[in-house]
C-alpha cells in the first residue's frame, strides 16, 4: 500500500522542476510516490521527465488547464492515502515529508497540513495563513527570521499554503478536490476553509521546511482579480479575522486595560511599525491630544464646581492652544503634560471637597500613590502581585518584584477575571506557595473584595491587611508575624 503520494503540477520552468524532484527523490521515505503532472508545458519538461524513468509518475495534459485542475488530475492517479501537494518552485529540505507525515499521528484531527516556506535567504514566506481585519488571507510572518520562535511553533489555523500542502485522501474527495473556478490564485485557501466547515482541522507544522520561489512558476497578475472576486463573495465575510488574536497568542501583540480608555497597546517592531514618513503628522498629533487633554481637564473643573452650587464660578479661561498650526513655534510637550496633570489633581481634589464622584479621572494620580504607598510598606526585594487589568504601570515597583494578579501561566495578564472565588483562590494560593509575599489592591479593584465574597473572607481571615486610601496590601504570611511596615 503506497503511504502518501507527492503530487507537483507543473507548466514549463523544467529546470526548476529538475531542482525539486531531485530534493523531493533525496529524501523520499519507503512506501511513497511522486506523480508529477505535465500542464502542457511548453519547453523540454516531457524530456525531463521521461529521463527520471520509473522514479516518477506522469500525467501528461493536453492542454493547460490550470493548477486546480492539475491537482485533481494529479489526486486521481495518486495511490497514496495521504495527499502531498507540493509546487515545482520549492526545494524540500531534509526530513520535510517524514516531519508532515507525523503531524496527523500526533493530532488526528488534521486533515490538512502545512508546512513552513522560507525563501532562499532565509526568512519565512509562509508560516500558516491567518485572516486579517481586511477579511483576507495573509501568509503568517512573512519576513521574519525563520529561528523565530512565533515561527517555529506549530498550531491549529484556518489554512495554509497550497504551495506544500498535505491534504487526507478522505477529507480531500469529500470537499470534492481544489475549485477550478479560483484560477492559480487562492484555491488552496478555499479548500481549507471547505475541508473546515465539514470539521476537518488545519494544522501548520513548523518541523517541515521547504525553500520557495514564491510564483516562480506561474504567472497569476491577469487572473488573480477573478479569484479574489469568487474569494469575497464566498468567504471574506464568514472566516474568523484571527491575525491579532495570533500575534497576540505569540506575544508580539499585547494590550492592556486601565480603569479607564485610551486602551494601551504594545506591538513588537518584528511585527508592525509607524509608518514611515508620517513622523511629523504624530508628532503634531500628540501636540493637539496634550492641549486637549489640558483644556478639557480645565473645563471639567469648571463645570463641577457649577453642578456643585457652592461656590462662585469664574469664567473659563482661554484655551492655552498657542498659535495656529503653519506658523507656530515647537511646543513644550514635557510642560503641557505637566499642565495635564496639575490640572486632574486639582479636578480630584475639587470632586473629593464636594462629594462628586471622581471616576477614573484620578486613576494616573493613584497609581503613583499606589507605587509610593507600596515602596514605603512593603519590603525592598519582597514578591508583590498587584490586582490589576494588566496596567503595566501598577508593576513598576522599584526595588521589588512585581507581577499581575491573575496572571497567566507566563507570569502576564490573564486577559480575564476569574469565574468566581473558588478561582481566585486557588490562582492566589498556588502564587503564594511559588513564592508570593504580599498582594496590592488597589482602589479601583476593591469591588473584588465584595463581588468575590468567599475571596474577600478568605484574606481577611487568614492573613493580615493594611487597608488605606489608595490601596489594600495584604501579607500573604501567617498573621502573628510583625505587623505590616511594622506598626504596633
Amino acid at each position: 500500500m503506497t503511504r502518501a503520494s507527492v503530487i507537483v503540477p507543473v507548466h514549463g520552468r523544467a529546470e526548476l522542476t529538475r531542482r525539486c524532484l531531485d530534493a523531493v527523490l533525496a529524501t523520499l521515505p519507503a512506501g511513497c510516490e511522486i506523480v508529477v503532472v505535465d500542464d502542457a508545458s511548453p519547453d523540454r519538461t516531457p524530456e525531463l521527465l521521461r529521463g527520471y524513468g520509473e522514479a516518477v509518475h506522469t500525467v501528461a495534459l493536453v492542454e493547460n488547464v490550470g493548477f486546480s485542475h492539475a491537482c485533481n488530475a494529479g489526486a486521481a492517479a495518486a495511490a497514496g492515502e495521504e495527499l502531498v501537494f507540493l509546487n515545482n518552485d520549492t526545494e524540500p529540505a531534509p526530513g520535510w515529508l517524514q516531519a508532515l507525515l507525523a503531524y496527523p499521528e500526533r493530532e488526528p484531527a488534521a486533515a490538512v497540513v502545512g508546512a513552513k516556506l522560507v525563501y532562499p535567504t532565509g526568512d519565512v514566506q509562509h508560516a500558516g495563513v491567518v485572516f486579517g481585519q481586511d477579511g483576507y488571507p495573509h501568509h503568517l510572518y512573512a519576513g521574519l527570521p525563520a529561528e523565530h520562535p512565533a515561527v517555529n511553533r506549530s498550531r491549529r489555523l484556518q489554512a495554509v499554503t497550497g504551495a506544500c500542502m498535505l491534504v487526507r485522501r478522505s477529507a480531500f474527495e469529500r470537499a470534492g478536490g481544489f475549485d477550478p473556478g479560483y484560477e492559480n490564485s487562492l484555491e488552496d485557501v478555499d479548500l481549507c476553509l471547505r475541508i473546515g466547515a465539514e470539521g476537518g482541522e488545519v494544522h501548520y507544522c513548523h518541523g517541515a521546511r521547504v525553500v520557495h520561489l514564491e510564483s516562480a512558476s506561474r504567472g497569476r497578475s491577469d487572473r488573480f482579480p477573478r479569484s479574489v472576486a469568487l474569494y469575497r463573495e464566498r468567504w471574506r465575510d464568514r472566516v474568523r479575522r484571527d491575525d491579532l488574536e495570533v500575534y497576540a497568542e505569540d506575544g508580539l501583540l499585547e494590550l492592556e486595560y486601565a480603569a479607564g480608555f485610551p486602551l494601551r497597546m504594545t506591538v513588537s517592531p518584528r511585527l508592525a511599525i509607524v509608518d514611515a514618513g508620517r513622523e511629523a503628522e504624530i508628532e503634531d498629533l500628540l501636540e493637539v491630544y496634550a492641549r486637549q487633554t489640558s483644556d478639557l481637564l480645565a473645563e471639567v473643573m469648571r463645570l463641577t464646581a457649577l453642578a456643585s452650587e457652592r461656590v462662585p464660578v469664574d469664567p473659563p479661561r482661554p484655551p492655552a492652544s498657542g498659535p495656529a498650526p503653519g506658523g507656530r513655534t515647537p511646543a513644550d510637550h514635557q510642560a503641557l503634560l505637566a499642565e495635564a496633570r496639575r490640572l486632574e489633581a486639582d479636578a480630584q481634589a475639587l470632586q473629593e471637597r464636594f462629594g462628586v464622584p471622581a471616576g477614573a479621572l484620578g486613576y494616573r494620580s493613584l497609581v503613583e500613590r499606589v507605587g509610593e504607598r507600596v515602596v514605603r510598606t512593603v519590603p525592598a526585594g519582597a514578591r508583590v502581585l498587584v490586582l490589576s487589568r494588566g496596567d503595566r504601570d501598577l508593576v513598576r515597583l522599584p526595588g521589588r518584584e512585581a507581577a499581575h494578579f491573575p496572571q497567566d501561566e507566563e507570569g502576564g495578564y490573564l486577559g480575564h477575571h476569574p469565574a468566581d472565588s473558588a478561582e481566585a483562590i486557588e490562582r492566589l494560593e498556588r502564587l503564594r506557595e511559588s513564592g508570593a509575599e504580599y498582594l496590592v489592591v488597589p482602589a479601583t479593584s476593591r469591588w473584588w473584595l465584595d463581588h468575590y465574597e468567599e475571596f474577600g473572607r478568605h484574606l481577611r481571615e487568614r492573613y493580615e491587611l493594611d487597608e488605606q486610601a489608595e490601596c489594600t496590601i495584604v501579607r500573604l504570611t501567617a498573621r502573628d508575624r510583625e505587623p505590616i511596615g511594622g506598626r504596633v
